[in-house]
């Protein structure tokens, strides 16, 4: 059950440890040791686990305070939720079960471990217990119940993905030899369908490595020490032998984000990898090996990159697969209220339909330069300045964040298929009532903006206010 399977223990405990790590050598397990919550953490953010063992007391004592090891198994299920999870401890609280399990553990076993036999069984049942979990989950239509269950139906994985793209995802996912590249502004949601394949795999294998690199954060030998690992002792600072993020993913998947940015030399050992899966760590003559599925990830136009020099047309052959775009959110303005209620659902935060409704209308209307990325980080604010000003979360009290609006026009008129444009209207056949009521929108929008007051505004159009009101209900003008 262990070969080939790297597991994390989190303790403190001098003699647990020497108990655990007996055990752990003896059934030939590669295991790191953490002895700090937020060493645990770090290993998690930069390394990939299959299996984590963790005491629930680090720096806390059993049976007196909360445990802070739930610290550490909610961060794991978050990171890596292939990861099967069993949680030890010897507070004698009843209810310190139920907690671990709230918090993602799969299974729990009192301490102390004495036996190769009690890690064994006990990782076998977190094993079929996630199993089930995961089966359950894939059955569930969606994450969102309650009230906004009914603008979120038909998205049955938390991201709102359309039905080809999601039947094309689960297919890659099936063939594990496939590579996929996805293309998208930033905040398009290309790391999220990366984790949503991941999660179709593990679904159906059981749990996989899923190993997310940032290349444009890493550069030169720095970049292909973290790729590729190092041998110990190689150059400076080289404490330990590790394998980088290239072995982290044997067996698995390795997303590369912004795959363009990494330097040609770098692109042309990553190509070697692609095509035997094999590889040199930094300051070794002898080739390691590992098998993943490639999952690239890019702002730029690979084409245009290759003919500028700058991406190798070799690797970009080699990672002839699945392409996907994924479209900017202003192109995408039906989904708006699919992601409001996700978002919401997540949060469990409860708004009047009304307030819903006249929240998407007006979201609707902005350009939305970070997309969805922008979208979530614009709630989030509206949500915390509003629990901070103790101000009720209305639309008023929505937030205008730099890069709503299209970049470099402060002042552009969005309607919600986009910015208005009448000369359009002028050159090409579109419906009659539609550019009416586009073109009120925009005439209204802008005339209210130069005009804050609005009495001064129905004086400067000629128009009652009653006539101001009801239009303004209408189009969702704030």
């Amino acid at each position: 059950m262990f070969e080939k399977r790297k597991l994390l223990v989190v303790e403190d405990d001098k003699q647990e440890i020497e108990n655990i790590s007996r055990i752990l050598k003896a059934l030939g397990v590669e295991f790191v040791l953490a002895t700090k919550i937020q060493e645990a953490v770090d290993a998690l953010e930069k390394q990939s686990f299959h299996y984590l063992l963790s005491d629930l007391h680090i720096e806390t004592k059993a049976g007196f305070e909360r445990p802070d090891g739930l610290l550490v198994i909610k961060a794991a299920s978050e990171q890596q939720p292939g990861i099967i999870i069993v949680a030890n401890s010897s507070d004698p609280r009843a209810e310190i079960w139920s907690e671990a399990l709230a918090a993602g553990a799969q299974h729990f076993i009192r301490k102390p471990v004495s036996k190769p036999d009690e890690l064994v069984i006990a990782f076998g049942l977190a094993r079929e217990r996630k199993v089930l979990l995961s089966e359950s989950n894939r059955k569930s239509k969606s994450k969102v119940t309650g009230r906004w269950k009914k603008y979120a139906d038909g998205y049955p994985y938390g991201i709102v993905i359309g039905e080809r793209e999601l039947r094309r995802t689960k297919g890659v996912a099936r063939s594990k030899n496939a590579s996929i590249v996805l293309t998208g502004e930033t905040g398009t949601g290309k790391e999220e369908i990366a984790k949503l394949i991941h999660r179709f795999r593990v679904e159906s294998e059981g749990p996989i490595p899923f190993v997310a690199v940032n290349c444009a954060t890493i550069a030169g030998t720095l970049a292909d020490s973290l790729l590729f690992g190092h041998k110990k002792g190689s150059f400076t600072g080289a404490e330990k032998t590790t394998d980088g993020y290239i072995g982290g993913a044997d067996g698995g998947i390795l997303f590369l984000d912004e795959i363009q940015t990494l330097e040609i030399q770098t692109q042309q050992k990553l190509l070697r990898v692609l095509n035997d899966g094999s590889y040199y760590r930094v300051g070794e003559v002898i080739p390691s090996r590992s098998q993943f599925q490639l999952i690239a990830a890019t702002t730029k136009n690979l084409d245009a990159e290759v003919e500028a020099g700058r991406f190798l047309i070799d690797i970009h052959m080699r990672m002839t697969g699945l392409d996907l775009e994924l479209p900017p959110l202003r192109e995408r303005a039906g989904d708006i209220p699919a992601l409001v209620a996700l978002f919401l659902s997540k949060k469990g935060i409860d708004i009047p339909d009304s307030v819903f409704d006249e929240l998407v209308t007006k979201l609707k209307t902005y350009r939305w330069s970070g997309n969805i990325r922008q979208l979530f980080k614009a709630l989030e604010s509206w949500i915390l300045t509003c629990e901070f000003d103790e101000v009720p979360l209305t639309v008023e009290n929505f937030p205008i964040i730099k890069g709503m609006k299209a970049p470099g026009v402060d002042d552009a008129v969005f309607t919600s298929t986009g910015p208005f444009d009448a000369n359009k209207s002028l050159r090409e056949d579109i419906n009659f009532d539609l550019a009416m009521a586009e073109f009120e929108k925009a005439f209204l929008v802008e005339a209210l903006k130069r005009h804050r007051v609005i009495g001064e505004c129905c004086q400067a159009l000629g128009m009652a206010r009653s006539t101001l009101d009801a239009k303004r209900k209408k189009y969702g003008i704030s």
